[in-house]
């Protein structure tokens, strides 16, 4: 059976984002991402209100919530399945009576009536690891060594509450994107391809996996980590470019006939 992951396209409503190109500042601007996203095979649109840059200014939950309300309503009455990206409960329990059935949580705090609201909406509950708090308290804080086994640590008592609670679909998230901002560019790679390469040790928690297909600098570095994200088979990816994603999942098409082909004639000789 062919592989093809739920894509999760990320939307920026944050203008200090340093992906400038995922964000829109207009109704308009909103409709035309939404659908130019969900035509490069996009399921959920993953709307964020805050940038997690290290030197972006801070905002509060009052206008993270400013600015998503508004695209959630007006997505969801449209028919578009949304994802909201936070690390605040209170923000997450919002966003579910604005619409969204996704919950993209990046926050370490996990309070009960925010899985409570979760199971009572029957939507999915991404979460993520995250050790620092969320990513603005991540800045002042030692940094915490990135590896399978501290993750695995971290997640597995949440993943049980949540189910606990009652929550539909728990899906775990290693979190690729968040490194802490003093690991240097060589350990972040490293790292990040360590935990994709090792993904069956959190396999053993029995919850689809959500890998986020990061998005480097340089398009060949791009390429390459949304082909090691796709090679994990995570059951969802998260992107800016689905179209990079399509174009590694049509080589895998071509590729696997070819050599399925070969290794029969290598039988039969």
């Amino acid at each position: 059976m062919r592989y093809a992951p739920t894509l999760l396209g990320v939307v920026n409503l944050s203008p200090e984002s340093m992906v400038t190109d995922s964000i829109v500042r207009t109704p308009e601007a909103m409709r035309a991402r939404a659908e130019s996203l969900v035509s490069r095979g996009v399921s959920i649109l993953d709307l964020g209100g805050r940038s997690i840059t290290p030197d972006a200014p801070e905002i509060g939950d009052d206008e993270e919530q400013a600015r998503l309300e508004p695209s959630v309503r007006s997505l969801t009455a449209q028919g578009y399945r949304v994802s909201v990206d936070t690390w605040s409960p209170r923000t997450a329990t919002r966003a579910l009576a604005w619409g969204a059935t996704v919950l993209n949580y990046t926050g370490e705090d996990l309070p009960d009536a925010l899985l409570d609201a979760a199971a009572a909406a029957n939507a999915v509950l991404i979460l993520s690891y995250m050790p620092y708090g969320d990513a603005y308290r991540m800045r002042d804080r030692e940094r915490v060594p990135y590896r399978i086994e501290t993750i695995f640590d971290f997640m597995a008592p949440r993943v049980a509450r949540a189910r606990a609670a009652g929550v539909a679909e728990v899906v775990l998230d290693p979190n690729l994107g968040i490194l802490h901002p003093d690991t240097d560019d060589h350990d972040k790679i490293h790292l990040q391809h360590h935990v994709v390469f090792h993904l069956d040790r959190f396999r053993a928690l029995g919850c689809p996996l959500m890998l986020y297909a990061a998005r480097k600098p340089e398009r060949l570095a791009r390429i390459m980590m949304a082909s090691a994200v796709l090679h994990a088979r995570p059951e969802y990816v998260r992107t800016h470019e689905p179209d990079i994603l399509q174009r590694l999942l049509r080589a895998e098409d071509e590729t696997g006939p070819r050599d399925a082909r070969a290794a029969g004639k290598e039988a039969s000789s």
